[in-house]
């Protein structure tokens, strides 16, 4: 008789902490890269989501294939130039989606130290403000 409501009382517990520890993790989807080879640069690109009701900022990423990694947002200039500009952080609002993708924000992986291939595959960690590091395996592809 006991059994019973020790059960009932651990499934409860359960329940409780699921929903109070809800799914607040930033969500990485379709992360790709560009091919490029040793030497050069390349971008990586994804959608992020923040599930949470309090907006997360992604302030790094690191990878080992390339010598530096750096968060760039591409744009159109007043002379109708497309620029680059390294960005110190950017914000993931609150129960929303933010892309990056070609001729947008990206990841910028400058001077490669090994080639990318279509098919290849690495690592990348995006350290957030409130999430911390996440590690997303990228697949490289061409555009």
């Amino acid at each position: 008789m006991k059994i019973i409501p020790l059960a009932l009382l651990s499934i409860l517990l359960l329940i409780a902490i699921s929903a109070c520890s809800g799914n607040d993790q930033i969500i990485i989807q379709d992360a790709w890269a560009r091919p490029g080879f040793v030497g050069d640069n390349s971008a990586v690109y994804f959608i992020l989501t923040n599930p949470s009701d309090s907006p997360d900022n992604l302030i790094d990423a690191d990878t080992d294939t390339a010598d530096m990694v750096e968060i760039h947002l591409s744009k159109m200039d007043s002379a109708g130039v497309m620029t680059m500009e390294r960005q110190d952080l950017i914000v993931i609002p609150a129960n929303d989606s933010l892309e990056f993708s070609p001729g947008g924000l990206h990841i910028m992986l400058v001077s490669l130290l090994r080639d990318l291939a279509p098919g290849d595959s690495f690592p990348l960690t995006l350290d957030f403000q409130n999430a911390g590091d996440i590690t997303v395996e990228v697949e490289v592809r061409q555009p």
